[in-house]
């Protein structure tokens, strides 16, 4: 809301630490991460600028590509710039920092996050839908408040503008249940879901190391969650955030810089590549076989099985490619005959340029979910994996070298991450770099 934007230019004001600074701060912070038990993390709008979603709170005359906030915006009465370089969430990339944070949480370091951002971005990237609580809801996501069912969509799911209406128009699929299904967002004054909010106070309770990263740290509850770390003695609070927060004087250590800067210096202070973003999605396909005919379902899914409306049309052909049916809404569903060597053609909304994918239906009665891998860098349908119902694909994940029917769809964007190198640092260099904080400090008068 534009009341919330910085009241002063001064509040509005950007800082940068020194170089040697911030890689003296970003070292300590590693060794920080190695000896933590119970290490979280904490995002908001900062960490998705760099993929072209704007934040709220810059201010007018902010270093960053995509322009002021949209509170200080909506605050000065002006427009955005022609010059800002934006994007809709529905087509950035995930940055640098989100895929450093899969990582972190793939190698055992990150054990919970917490996000306040709704662009779906994290989801997205690949973190583990059950070890994020996205306390302000995901523009992605809409739920059933009669049976509590959760919906993923490749689009944005509310319908209402400036109100408190968040009634979706479209009804819950569950059997015998038919409940009217309410996006997620969370706007000033309404409560934080159940779920998230118990999670991420249960989590930062527990934390001894949190790491903020892109938030102002104004907006409550939320923010308190962090604050309990930096209440604590013996636990370390984190900052890491262009603009002042309300709660630096209560952090271990604030580092003034860009997020990604800080996260990939930190992937080689931990020896860890971040990976490049693919955009994977899974797909479920059933078939019930009887004498004549096959009963044919194909179902867009989260990797943890929540529905997840993926395809603009799905095509059901037979043997050579005869078209047997083409059906736009959900269920995709059709009856073909038994034996007609059945395949089904995949399209989708293409935020990523994403080319239709064709893949064969197995002759045999079941239910099998599979995992797309896709590169919007290159275009390319990369791979379709079986994917277990315990969550993990089979194998040790998509070739490089495997293509699959589907062809090239021209990039929807730069990198999504980056591969980094170095040796990691060691403890010496670690406690070298606390030297380093405190005498760069020093000589700045901080």
């Amino acid at each position: 809301m534009a009341e919330t934007a910085h009241k002063s230019k001064a509040a509005a004001k950007e800082y940068f630490d020194p170089i040697e600074v911030r890689e003296a701060k970003v070292k300590l912070l590693a060794k920080w991460i190695r000896e933590s038990d119970h290490f979280t993390a904490f995002t908001g709008a900062g960490i998705s600028t760099s993929t072209g979603i704007p934040d709220f709170r810059s201010g007018m005359d902010t270093v960053l590509e995509t322009g002021p906030g949209v509170w200080e915006l909506r605050a000065k009465k002006q427009a955005r710039s022609a010059r800002a370089k934006t994007t809709s969430t529905l087509k950035a990339i995930p940055s640098v920092t989100h895929m450093a944070l899969v990582q972190l949480e793939r190698e055992g370091h990150l054990k919970f996050l917490v996000s306040q951002n709704t662009d779906g971005l994290h989801l997205r990237s690949g973190f583990p839908p059950e070890k994020i609580a996205e306390v302000h809801g995901n523009s992605n996501k809409e739920t059933c408040r009669a049976c509590g069912q959760v919906y993923l969509r490749d689009f944005r799911c509310r319908v209402a503008r400036g109100s408190k209406k968040h009634a979706t128009g479209r009804m819950c699929q569950m059997p015998g249940c038919k409940g009217k299904l309410y996006d997620s967002i969370i706007n000033f004054g309404e409560n934080l879901p159940e779920r998230e909010i118990n999670l991420g106070f249960a989590h930062t309770a527990e934390s001894d190391v949190c790491l903020c990263l892109g938030s102002s740290l104004t907006v409550t509850p939320a923010a308190d969650m962090p604050e309990q770390v930096g209440n604590r003695k013996g636990r370390h609070l984190v900052i890491v955030n262009l603009q002042r927060t309300p709660l630096d004087h209560k952090a271990d250590l604030v580092i003034h810089a860009k997020c990604d800067d800080v996260m990939s210096q930190l992937a080689r202070e931990l020896r860890m590549e971040v990976p490049e973003f693919r955009l994977r999605r899974y797909v479920k396909v059933s078939r019930t076989s009887r004498r004549s005919d096959a009963s044919v379902t194909v179902q867009g899914v989260n990797v943890d099985g929540t529905p997840y409306s993926l395809f603009k049309r799905v095509v059901f052909m037979k043997k050579g490619g005869e078209v047997v049916r083409e059906v736009d809404t959900e269920p995709h569903r059709a009856t073909m005959p038994a034996k007609a060597g059945i395949s089904v053609r995949l399209v989708f909304p293409g935020h990523y340029r994403e080319p239709d994918l064709t893949m064969p239906v197995s002759d045999a009665a079941g239910e099998t979910t599979y995992m797309l891998t896709f590169n919007p860098r290159t275009g390319v349908w990369e791979s379709v994996e079986p994917h277990d119902a315990d969550g993990a694909a089979d194998g040790a994940g998509p070739s490089s070298e495997s293509r699959v029917a589907g062809g090239a769809g021209g990039a929807g964007g730069s990198d999504g991450g980056a591969a980094t190198d170095g040796a990691a640092s060691t403890d010496a260099a670690a406690e070298t770099g606390v030297a380093e904080v405190t005498k760069a400090m020093e000589s700045l008068g901080s």
